[in-house]
């Protein structure tokens, strides 16, 4: 093959980042830096290519797939979700429209443009606003010097088909990538052989009005297009431009688990940057960077049988948009190596709900809401003998304004306006810092304990939202809440006995004012509650024969309040933290044809919130398997089967935090039954 694939090579923890890669182990190439786990293009080809929250999910025991659709799924990583976590495009921050993450972040990029995935865990990152409790950053390919091509088909089950054709173009000056993908599929089919509405209808009833309509049951589940360039400009021999520019539109996505589908899910993303290198003695790298991005999500009950009633049929229209600046500065002094820089990102949120068929406003969703950060951060790494010391620093300044909450027009009942009145500004003033020292004791062998703060303030939804439901108005948000903050400890090691390579992490959170979603009533509020997390988790890696290679891994979060969100509930666990989850895979590959047999298994669900929604879920294991064959240096095909044995299993649990339709029994999706998929890759 092109490269010699061995399929998730090393899986374990990192001294400042995880991630999977599968071409080989990384060495440090900066002081700062440990090995990473990276999840890779070339991995990602061996994959369906459908879903990133599912790729990643599939690659790494400590990420855990949220599903809501055959698309636009959430993640978890560690335990921590939403606004917990930062998922970033090339660096730059990316917001979804939805209140309910039918469009999380890690949903607005493709496979296509994907070249590597880079997971941090933990609030080790000063660099970017939000990073609390881990960052997923997406690296998209760059176009390179030469003139060539890409044509990628895929097909799989359910009716599942994509098209992706890349063109490159470049020499010493200019170099320009572009690049579109069309995909489209079916509702895929539980081990039950039953679709996403089937789901949907049996556990609510065919009459609810949260049950599709009898001629929309069998509804193709999306439809995908993505467009984008790429170009890099050498302005001098020290200097370099890069724009990127991409736009994403789903249509159609059906999310049975939700009370609305998306209709409409249209990205818009634009992302600069300027570097000058060596400018001065105290400039090695001085980086100029610019974002945008425009997200349009309309969601509505036309599929549904709340259409029929003329008070129930509306649309949800939701702007989410975010446009940030960060300079920074590199250079080395005294033989510590620095980056300072300067952040600051202003997002605005607002949404409106509309009676349909007349598209008449009714009511205000996300009031909006301008959240302005401004910010300093810092961080130095120096080598001493065997140890490397990691300290960073970050100090941010956060404004969030609801600017049409007092509009008589929108928002007419007295006792909203009341309860927000005088609280529609907030101000938080936040230190976040961390510390690591890494010891390498030995060639293949090495330590490190890290200790670090992380911030995140709460989102325009939790402060301000509100709903009208059955000729109700409820207030959802709450405008007293707290910043959330992270104090956490990290231990890993890594090491090499006989072949056999060994990675590890353990770490303990202390959540002080955790936001945190839960049922007041009969609507959906948060509260800041004392919470912690812990887990850990261990991998191992042998090359058994120059071509044959093991590995495994496994992962282990747990989740407890401290206190409780309201003082009618006693529950202890926190939700959505998932339980015990582990991977094996051997693989085959001699540098012609490339095999993998991969199991992933998890526990059950025996701790969980269950005053606010979830259940037990049982336990389960799948068995994929994996195949691929270079036919010609410019002729690459692979095949795949997942859930082999067509299992029927949810990977996940239910929780208030979503909003899932049930009442007294939340629906919770089920994974694919079994999945056979092909992917031609023809490069000319």
């Amino acid at each position: 093959m092109r490269n010699k694939i061995v399929l998730s090579l090393v899986l374990g923890s990192a001294l400042f980042a995880q991630s999977v890669t599968v071409e080989k182990v990384i060495i440090e190439s900066e002081a700062e830096r440990s090995v990473e786990k990276e999840v890779s293009a070339v991995e990602i080809e061996f994959t369906r290519q459908q879903d990133l929250a599912e790729i990643l999910s599939q690659s790494l025991p400590e990420i855990n797939l949220v599903r809501a659709s055959a698309i636009g799924n959430d993640l978890l990583l560690r335990g921590f979700k939403r606004d917990d976590i930062n998922v970033l495009i090339d660096g730059a921050k990316i917001y979804g429209g939805c209140p309910n993450r039918m469009d999380p972040p890690s949903m607005h990029i493709s496979a296509s443009q994907i070249d590597t995935v880079v997971v941090k865990e933990g609030p080790f990152d000063v660099e970017n606003f939000g990073s609390m409790g881990g960052v997923i950053d997406v690296k998209t390919k760059d176009p390179k010097k030469g003139l060539e091509g890409e044509l990628s088909l895929t097909a799989g089950s359910f009716d599942y088909k994509k098209i992706s054709v890349t063109g490159n173009a470049g020499d010493d000056k200019i170099k320009i990538l572009m690049g579109y993908s069309r995909e489209s599929s079916d509702q895929y089919k539980d081990g039950d052989g039953k679709t996403l509405a089937q789901q949907n209808i049996e556990a609510l009833g065919a009459t609810a009005d949260d049950a599709y309509k009898p001629e929309y049951k069998d509804k193709k589940a999306y439809k995908r297009d993505i467009l984008w360039t790429k170009a890099n400009i050498s302005v001098a021999d020290n200097q370099e431009a890069k724009l990127s520019v991409y736009k994403d539109k789903a249509t159609d996505v059906l999310y049975p688990a939700f009370k609305m589908d998306a209709q409409l899910d249209e990205t818009v993303m634009a992302n600069g940057e300027y570097v000058i290198k060596n400018l001065s003695e105290y400039s090695d790298k001085l980086a100029v960077k610019a974002y945008y991005s425009h997200v349009r999500h309309d969601m509505g009950t036309e599929f549904r049988n709340a259409s029929s009633n003329p008070m129930k049929y509306g649309t949800h229209r939701v702007r989410s948009t975010i446009k940030g600046t960060k300079i920074e500065n590199s250079f080395a002094a005294s033989g510590v190596k620095w980056k300072v820089g300067v952040d600051t990102s202003l997002r605005n949120w607002n949404g409106m709900y509309l009676r349909e068929p007349a598209e008449n406003p009714v009511q205000v969703r996300i009031p909006d809401v301008d959240t302005k950060n401004r910010a300093l951060f810092a961080k130095a790494v120096k080598n001493i003998g065997n140890y490397t010391i990691k300290v960073g620093a970050r100090y941010d300044k956060t404004d969030i304004d609801a600017n049409n909450l007092d509009d008589p027009t929108i928002v007419s009942i007295a006792d909203i306006q009341n309860y927000f009145a005088g609280k529609t500004s907030k101000t938080y003033n936040n230190f976040s810092a961390n510390l690591v020292a890494k010891y390498n004791y030995s060639k293949d062998s090495s330590v490190f304990i890290g200790f670090g703060q992380g911030i995140r303030v709460p989102d325009a939804q939790e402060l301000y939202a509100i709903m009208y439901m059955s000729g109700m108005w409820m207030r959802q948000g709450n405008p007293d809440l707290k910043e959330t903050k992270n104090r956490e400890v990290d231990l890993g090691f890594e090491t090499k006995i006989a072949d056999v390579k060994f990675r590890g992490t353990l770490f303990y959170s202390d959540l002080k004012d955790y936001i945190y979603a839960y049922k007041k009533g009969n609507t959906l509020t948060w509260a800041n509650i004392d919470a912690h997390i812990y887990g850990g988790d261990i991998s191992a890696f042998a090359l058994l024969t120059d071509e044959i290679s093991l590995e495994g891994s496994i992962a282990y979060q747990r989740g407890k309040k401290d206190t409780q969100p309201s003082a009618t509930q006693t529950d202890e666990d926190m939700a959505q933290i998932p339980p015990l989850r582990g991977r094996v895979a051997i693989t085959y590959d001699n540098g012609d044809w490339f095999g993998s047999i991969e199991g992933v298994a998890q526990k059950g669900y025996s701790s969980y919130d269950e005053d606010n929604g979830e259940q037990a879920v049982g336990g389960w294991g799948v068995v994929n398997l994996k195949a691929g064959k270079e036919i010609t240096d410019s002729l690459r095909v692979n095949a795949g089967i997942d859930n082999l044995f067509d299992k029927t299993y949810a990977a996940n649990n239910t929780y208030v935090g979503r909003a899932l339709v049930g009442d007294t029994a939340p629906l919770l999706i089920n994974e694919p039954g079994r999945y056979i998929y092909a992917n031609l890759n023809y490069r000319f």
